[in-house]
């Protein structure tokens, strides 16, 4: 029997309700530093190869599993001292502490919002403008997205969407030139930074309420305003992001398009395996969420349906 394989029967000796991963090394119980008053949530994960523990509720960890085993059992926590002995090597879900580097972004030179420079905007500005209204914002979503441009050599003739964090610091741009003869590898231009730690516009963002997800900004215009976006279409445990969303117990809103549909159901899978309630929304009808009108990705939004494993099974059996 490999000690995985006797961790797993040591766990299963004593504590009733739990859930394995199906990696086999990811073992999730309910968390005894936070006592979520529900014994369902199992929200603390135990890596029974590496010895690291993780509350996604109250963000307890550490590397002393028998420390985290007496505060549920004192007698079995005396057993487990031989069986669980840290390994200097780190597991990235379950490090001590999860470090995000205080990254300076600045936006390009010579932004300016729409929404404070309107009665000035040069001919370039004013057809930026023009194309952000044809994409179907208005004043509330121009407001909402912090919307600008710029005259800088890089950036003219593009629509500039600014990030701000939850503490409303500049955390991330995007850019969106307007003309449809610009070649693709030209058309986007963003902040020159890693993604993995940015949320999109967190600022805007009220955990307690359903989340809905789309794949990038110009997206946005046409959701519900507690909305933010990929920026791409991945979205994994290592990601700032997710992790957000499994400590809040955030439900969530799933719109990517179409042609990735079996992405969004893994990630559906994985945000269900932490008991995140998540709804897939079915964007049939339209290229993407950004061709949609307002109206349209509201009602699918409406007649979206919550992920079973069911719709992974039969979306497999189809691509036999």
């Amino acid at each position: 029997m490999s000690l995985v394989d006797k961790r797993i029967d040591f766990f299963d000796s004593f504590i009733g309700n739990y859930r394995l991963d199906k990696d086999g090394v990811n073992l999730n119980i309910w968390c005894p530093f936070c006592k979520h008053p529900s014994k369902q949530k199992l929200k603390l994960c135990v890596h029974l190869e590496k010895c690291f523990y993780h509350c996604w509720i109250c963000d307890k960890k550490g590397s002393n599993i028998p420390y985290l085993i007496s505060k549920i059992s004192v007698s079995k926590s005396k057993e487990s001292t031989n069986l669980f002995k840290s390994s200097k090597k780190k597991f990235s879900l379950f490090e001590e502490e999860t470090v995000y580097e205080d990254i300076l972004v600045n936006l390009p030179e010579g932004f300016k919002f729409f929404i404070e420079d309107f009665s000035y905007l040069n001919p370039d500005a004013k057809d930026v403008f023009k194309y952000a209204v044809k994409r179907g914002t208005n004043k509330h979503k121009m407001c909402m997205m912090r919307m600008g441009y710029s005259n800088n050599y890089e950036f003219k003739r593009s629509l500039i969407i600014p990030s701000y964090d939850v503490n409303g610091r500049l955390n991330y741009y995007v850019s969106r030139k307007i003309d449809s003869d610009t070649k693709d590898s030209f058309k986007y231009k963003n902040a020159p930074i890693a993604k993995k730690n940015i949320i999109f516009n967190e600022i805007n963002i009220d955990w307690n309420r359903p989340l809905t997800i789309v794949e990038g900004p110009l997206d946005l215009i046409k959701t519900n305003d507690n909305a933010t976006c990929l920026l791409g279409s991945s979205l994994t445990e290592d990601m700032l992001l997710f992790q957000k969303i499994v400590k809040n117990n955030t439900e969530v809103n799933l719109a990517l398009d179409k042609d990735i549909y079996m992405k969004a159901l893994r990630i559906a899978e994985r945000l269900n395996f932490y008991n995140i309630k998540t709804n897939l929304v079915d964007t049939r009808g339209a290229e993407d969420v950004g061709d949609m009108s307002k109206e349209f990705f509201l009602k699918k939004l409406e007649d979206s349906k919550e992920y079973s494993y069911n719709m992974l099974i039969k979306s497999k059996i189809r691509m036999l």
